[in-house]
């Protein structure tokens, strides 16, 4: 296993390649681009044996793979912000179709007003499509689970969505160990699924009667609860193949008797670790989880996580307007009626606001003034 200098995109495409996608379609967008570029590289120069479709917006590149998907191919795009809410219609398709797809979101904020900057309010305007949603701390987790990320949807016949957030980790470069293609050859083996057949067409997606839809939805919902199960095993297949420990569903970070627990996913994980670890040193019992899966929800493991703890600060970077943090809505009805903690919901980071050590205290230390879970959200960095 080789050690290597890249950003976020790059290992991203890195993971697509190695994972041996066959078809790749997609329409550019910032910052999601330089993982495409690297991707039509690979292809241009020999490396990659896949089919690239240029299509002329978003929805079309997802509609793409979705149809070389249904022909039983390993299919792969990337995107962000506006281009993932054009690609709406179409994900919902993916998912209802059961179909393997796995994207690449590199985060950015939505307009208006316009930004180029990074926030999670894309992904989690997709929170109810019905594609697993995996997030990554950093540029090794990006590699790892868009790996990960083939063999969980291909295992459950459901999609995956990788995250990685636009240019702090899109564009800069981390070292990141690199496993060989025959070691990723044989943890990921080519499993194909098709669903359309040339010399026996039929039908898909018909007009379904009320009966047979709800029952359809039942069982699409049931795979999603398998993730649960199914994503812990996979990642532990992976740390016995190449080494490393992708956690799961999540990862609790020092949260040994701990009295205040801070909630995150994405990049702001890496400077949560900072401000645990410092004030740990003076003594607080403070800890972290780091949520790796959002859809599904792993509430119940969250709650055996989080259950003994007196205050958890949830840090969004994302709003649901009128209700919240999405992450701290979602902890708080997991956990209605069956604790007294303090859960705040702070909303950080927005369109690449600050987010650092002393954003993250501020919002540790409004958790601690409140008496009792807000219904309302605390701003940080106003």
């Amino acid at each position: 296993m080789s050690k290597v200098l890249m950003t976020g995109s790059e290992a991203a495409a890195l993971g697509a390649k190695l994972s041996k996608i066959e078809v790749l379609s997609y329409y550019p967008i910032t910052p999601a681009f330089p993982a495409m570029e690297r991707l039509s590289k690979y292809i241009e120069d020999g490396e990659l044996n896949c089919k690239f479709i240029r299509a002329e917006s978003d929805h079309s590149a997802l509609a793409a793979v979705l149809g070389a998907s249904l022909a039983g191919a390993r299919s792969y795009t990337v995107t962000n912000s506006q281009g993932l809410l054009y690609m709406t219609e179409v994900a919902y398709h993916v998912a209802g179709l059961r179909q393997s797809v796995v994207m690449g979101v590199a985060n950015r904020a939505l307009s208006a007003p316009h930004s180029r900057f990074p926030e999670h309010g894309d992904a989690v305007s997709q929170g109810a499509n019905g594609w697993i949603q995996i997030f990554s701390e950093n540029n090794q987790d990006i590699l790892d689970n868009t790996i990960q990320a083939f063999r969980i949807a291909e295992e459950l016949r459901t999609p995956v969505m990788v995250n990685y957030e636009g240019y702090i980790q899109s564009h800069t470069q981390e070292e990141v160990e690199a496993p060989s293609a025959e070691k990723v050859a044989a943890f990921l083996p080519l499993k194909r699924m098709p669903v359309m057949d040339i010399n026996n067409p039929q039908g898909v997606n018909t007009v379904t009667s009320p009966d047979f839809y709800m029952d359809y939805k039942f069982r699409q919902n049931e795979a999603l609860e398998k993730a649960l199960t199914v994503i812990p095993q996979v990642s532990e297949d992976y740390k016995k193949e190449f080494g490393r420990d992708s956690r799961g569903l999540l990862e609790a970070y020092r949260m040994e008797d701990v009295e205040h627990a801070i909630v995150a996913m994405g990049s702001i994980v890496s400077t949560a670790r900072l401000l645990v670890d410092n004030l740990r040193s003076q003594g607080k019992k403070i800890g972290l989880v780091k949520l790796r899966v959002w859809r599904p929800f792993p509430g119940k493991e969250l709650y055996e996580n989080l259950k003994n703890v007196k205050y958890v600060t949830v840090l969004d970077k994302n709003i649901v307007f009128g209700v919240g943090g999405a992450l701290a809505t979602d902890i708080k009805a997991a956990f209605y009626g069956r604790t007294e903690m303090v859960i705040n919901s702070c909303i950080i980071g927005l369109g690449g606001a600050k987010s650092g050590v002393a954003e993250i205290k501020q919002a540790v230390d409004s958790t601690e003034d409140c008496s009792e879970s807000k219904n309302s959200s605390v701003w940080i960095g106003l």
